[in-house]
């Protein structure tokens, strides 16, 4: 029998869907079925796909705060961090939890154990009625794995794409969950941001709450000279 691997996995408080901003519908019909419908029944499997930065770990974490407030079991892995760990002993057992959320499933896709692993958890799941959460950066159908009945799993789920965020996009973004932290982020200054920091929305977002902090040591408001004075542009 393998022996279930501890996971000191935490999620981030900062991804909610009640902070999940859905502009030009990118992602509302996404986050509306994961909030209503995807853990109200067993055995759900539901395939998340699109472009880094268009919000697919905060909705898997969004989905582990909410089925927690259900008093749901959850388990959140970033397959980014935990591929360099035995896959057998990371999925030992999770058939058990009520709610598993893996997050880019893309990265091994020519990992053979996990590849492995992640099969016989998924057959185990189906018996065992938990609801899968899955992310990658492509459909099932263009993803290389080396296991068919795998992919063919994974072709079954309930598949839904989340759009790019346009830089406009972006901006409205920024502004929103400035706003969150009780931030005054301008026009001009989201614009600023924009052209000095890399475009991925996670990095800017990082790069707000970087801003955050320093608004509140410093007593600042978020201006283009306290940004430039902060990241030393």
């Amino acid at each position: 029998m393998t022996r279930q691997m501890g996971l000191a996995l935490s999620l981030s408080n900062d991804c909610r869907f009640d902070n999940f901003l859905t502009v030009a519908n990118s992602g509302a019909q996404v986050a509306t079925y994961l909030q209503e419908q995807f853990s109200a029944e067993k055995d759900s499997l539901v395939y998340l796909w699109g472009m880094k930065g268009s919000g697919r770990s905060h909705l898997l974490q969004s989905t582990c705060h909410d089925s927690l407030e259900q008093e749901k079991t959850v388990q959140y892995l970033p397959l980014a961090e935990l591929r360099a760990y035995p896959a057998d002993q990371v999925m030992a057992e999770l058939e058990h939890i009520d709610v598993v959320c893996i997050d880019e499933i893309n990265l091994i896709s020519e990992q053979a154990d996990w590849l492995d692993a992640l099969f016989h958890f998924f057959n185990r799941s189906r018996s065992s009625g938990t609801c899968l959460l899955i992310s990658a950066d492509v459909p099932p159908t263009q993803l290389v794995l080396g296991l068919a009945d795998l992919q063919s799993r994974l072709s079954a789920a309930t598949i839904f794409q989340l759009p790019s965020y346009s830089d406009t996009e972006k901006a409205q973004v920024l502004q929103y969950r400035a706003k969150c932290l009780g931030l005054d982020l301008s026009d001009d200054a989201a614009q600023f941001l924009l052209n000095r920091a890399p475009r991925q929305l996670g990095s800017l977002i990082e790069k707000l709450r970087v801003l955050d902090r320093s608004s509140l040591a410093h007593q600042r408001r978020l201006s283009i000279p306290f940004i430039k004075q902060v990241f030393s542009w």
